[in-house]
């Protein structure tokens, strides 16, 4: 019968061997941490086409988080029913209650108003933006020119 266990010399002896390879290798020394190196650069220029287009995408995801924003904020207040309120008490006071005047009633805040003038409001925010934004590196450049630049120092990781 065969057990599956080997408890034959030889395989002793093949085990013995590897262990005694492993510890008799030799140890290697652990390298002595150096401080990370520092570089201290200065900040010559800022090109202003990569300000422009960094800008403007910058201004379009914004323009995108201000629209869902406003979404937001009219669809809280609409279940609050304040657009109704708002709404009823604008045609109060405008409306003419005379029966012969066939009164027309206009709301005064529907979600096509309120997205329009969100829409026109959110486009001259990403204009102004990216024109302040390139205008800021052209002034940049004219102080760097005259004071030198920013100085920064970079570092490695730790």
């Amino acid at each position: 019968m065969t057990t599956g266990r080997s408890d034959s010399p030889r395989s002793v002896g093949a085990q013995g061997s590897r262990a005694g390879s492993v510890a008799s290798a030799p140890r290697q020394a652990k390298p002595t941490k150096r401080p990370p190196r520092l570089a201290s650069l200065q900040l010559k220029r800022i090109d202003p086409w990569t300000v422009l287009k960094i800008s403007l995408i910058v201004a379009i995801v914004m323009f995108f988080v201000w629209m869902i924003a406003i979404g937001v904020i009219y669809l809280v207040l609409g279940g609050m029913n304040v657009w109704s309120q708002v709404n009823a008490t604008f045609n109060t006071l405008t409306v003419q209650s005379t029966p012969e005047a066939g009164a027309v009633v206009n709301d005064l805040i529907t979600p096509a108003r309120v997205f329009t003038i969100a829409g026109v409001i959110g486009a001259i925010n990403t204009v102004l933006f990216t024109a302040l934004s390139t205008v800021a590196a052209f002034v940049y450049n004219a102080a760097a020119g005259m004071a030198g630049g920013v100085e920064l120092t970079l570092g490695e990781r730790d």
